[in-house]
């Protein structure tokens, strides 16, 4: 997905550019002649500037409201700017994330979840005493109440483990109505960081119970309560009962793999689930509902669900001598292979490396499995084929850490709800950012606008298909050398 930054390089990506000269977008509306010099900051022009052309009303067609000016039509929002964030910056051509600045390169495998969550949500890496105070708020969070144990079973065992989530949220937001703006008749969170912070520690512990909770419904196992001397990610494998049958305790190779893991997909700037938290924050409910808008987008297939569904498409190939049939489908147009390629990187993507070498980890899990032979051999031929090749058809980031997940034990129906709860670290950061002065203020809730097709035709709704929708102006996120005094220690150890 485009972004705009200043990483220091020049408007005009020459190293040039004069930084006193105004870079301006010079307009003339043949309509009724009329001209005007349009700022640009940031690569990016102010939409509302264009309200500025106007016409005179068209009684034929009054649903074009020229007499309110030139309006943007962009379909899907493909080119479209809706935000500024300083938290998440991607370079899909040269195949770079950074958080705050930071490289993923010199995050992965070196920092925890809970400094990750830290650096995304409060923009800072935390100092050993912040780490430790973190950690103690997140595990001396309560069990969520009985009642939200209660939701969770009342759904069929084999029933969708994401409605168990989204039902549990709810029965979890029912059990705090003072926090619910609307019920409290009052802004709670807007310009609000002390309760914004209480609201991001409560469901970040509250959502891996509920979630651990949905898991074990569904496979029928029991639940284990977690301990307050565990970390986030130890308590998550304790609950849903991964753990080494002779201590009873979580298994620690597994515990550090969901640690690279959670670190790789823990924000991926202004994604489809992105976008339906914000918009959903733009009318400032509490934040349980904007985690829900954002997990039902999440569902879809053209969006999470398509882990699912990839790892489903493993399955119905069946063997690894059934692969060149499926293959050859491919090339003429009859089906296609999700978790090759993606809407962001024309190179390979930078998640993939990390990925790949916890896969080769696994490898004596990955050998026990059938279906994941079958997915290693499937990336083995198209990487050799010309078709993929050509067109620059790479493996996708998720699907091949759902191809992790599946390697953990876990099953494929459990794939995309742990996903989600590994990306809710970065959707926590999204939230507090707009609530503590984000574009919010400005209105997002009249951003989306319609054209209609005719007066007597339904709206024609811009959001459509395609999930890459949105795109986001990532600014102050300049890369960062955290090599320095305040972290003398952090190659050492995990």
């Amino acid at each position: 997905m485009p972004g705009v930054t200043d990483f220091g390089a020049s408007a005009n990506g020459n190293g040039d550019h004069q930084k006193t000269k105004q870079d301006t977008l010079h307009v003339i509306d043949s309509r009724t002649g009329r001209y005007q010099a349009i700022p640009i900051r940031r690569n990016a022009i102010n939409a509302n500037e264009l309200r500025g052309f106007k016409t005179p009303k068209d009684e034929d067609r009054p649903e074009d409201q020229n007499e309110q000016g030139l309006r943007v039509y962009d379909p899907g929002f493909s080119n479209t700017v809706v935000s500024e964030s300083k938290i998440t910056y991607i370079n899909g051509l040269k195949g770079e994330i950074y958080y705050r600045g930071y490289s993923i390169q010199d995050i992965v495998g070196k920092k925890t979840f809970t400094e990750i969550s830290h650096l995304l949500i409060w923009g800072k890496w935390p100092t050993q005493e912040e780490k430790t105070k973190f950690q103690q708020r997140l595990n001396s969070v309560p069990l969520p109440d009985g009642s939200v144990f209660q939701v969770i079973r009342s759904f069929p065992k084999n029933g969708s483990i994401i409605g168990m989530m989204i039902a549990g949220l709810s029965a979890l937001q029912s059990c705090d109505m003072d926090a619910i703006p609307a019920h409290a008749a009052q802004n709670l969170y807007m310009g609000q960081p002390e309760r914004v912070d209480e609201q991001i520690v409560r469901v970040m512990s509250s959502l891996s119970a509920i979630t651990a909770a949905a898991y074990c419904h569904h496979m029928d196992i029991p639940f284990t309560p977690p301990r307050a001397d565990f970390s986030y990610i130890e308590n998550f494998l304790l609950m849903v009962g991964l753990v080494d049958k002779q201590t009873g305790l979580p298994i620690q190779r597994y515990a550090n793999v969901l640690e690279r893991l959670w670190a790789v997909v823990a924000d991926h700037e202004m994604t489809c689930s992105t976008a339906a938290l914000l918009h959903t924050a733009s009318a400032l409910p509490d934040v349980i509902s904007c985690l829900t808008s954002a997990y039902c987008a999440l569902y879809g297939p053209l969006h999470g669900g398509a882990i699912e569904v990839a790892y489903k498409q493993i399955q119905e190939i069946g063997t690894i001598d059934d692969i060149p049939a499926k293959l050859a489908r491919v090339r003429a147009g009859k089906e296609r292979l999700y978790g090759y390629g993606h809407r962001v990187y024309r190179v390979t993507d930078p998640r993939f490396t990390f990925i790949r070498d916890i896969l080769d980890e696994l490898s004596e899990e990955v050998s026990q499995d059938p279906l994941l032979c079958v997915a290693f051999e499937l990336d083995r031929q198209a990487s050799q084929d010309e078709y993929f090749t050509a067109r620059k058809l790479r493996p996708n980031a998720d699907f091949f850490a759902a191809l992790a997940y599946k390697a953990l034990g876990f099953p494929p129906e459990f794939i995309l709800p742990i996903s989600i709860l590994s990306r809710t670290q970065g959707l926590m950061s999204h939230w507090r950012e707009a609530m503590l002065g984000g574009f919010i203020s400005s209105g997002l809730q009249d951003i989306w606008k319609r054209v209609l097709i005719s007066a007597e035709t339904r709206a024609l709704d811009i959001m459509v298909r395609n999930f890459s929708w949105c795109t986001e102006v990532v600014w102050h996120c300049e890369p960062t050398n955290w090599r320095d005094e305040n972290y003398p220690n952090i190659f050492q150890g995990f």
